[in-house]
């Protein structure tokens, strides 16, 4: 019983010494939390693996297909058996659509796209997003 009327509990000295142990930890934590909310917003409005995506499913489209049409936002591929192929930007996004039903969205965050015929066997697209990177690339395509 001695023991317990011995202890005094926390003193002001301890106290003051957590609290200044948390306010360092609090400090830390909101300025790393900043820094990577703006890390995060200095990135490009395209993810370079969904535009790699996108690259890849194009090709894709173009090796299984026979004929191809451009417009200037719309590529369609059509097959041997004539199962057509879309791709086109709707608002903010491209969409691709098979067999003229349903959408899958493709790439996000554009401002324009641009399809273009550079010979009868490639075709340049380039993509604007919407903080204004550029993305192009030339594709290749493998019909008689």
């Amino acid at each position: 019983m001695k023991k317990l009327w011995n202890e005094q509990g926390f003193t002001l000295l301890e106290t003051l010494f957590s609290l200044i142990i948390f306010i360092i930890i609090i400090s830390i934590t909101t300025s790393s939390l900043k820094s990577f909310v703006n890390r995060n917003n200095q990135f490009e409005s395209v993810n370079k693996l969904e535009w790699d995506n996108f690259i890849k499913e194009v090709q894709k489209e173009a090796n299984k297909s026979i004929s191809f049409t451009i417009y200037s936002d719309m590529l369609i591929f059509e097959d041997s058996i004539h199962v057509t192929s879309s791709y086109r930007k709707y608002a903010t996004i491209i969409r691709r659509q098979k067999l003229g039903t349903g959408h899958e969205i493709v790439l996000q965050n554009i401002r324009s796209i641009e399809f273009q015929q550079i010979s009868k066997k490639q075709i340049f697209i380039k993509v604007v997003d919407l903080k204004g990177g550029i993305y192009e690339k030339s594709i290749r395509l493998f019909i008689d």
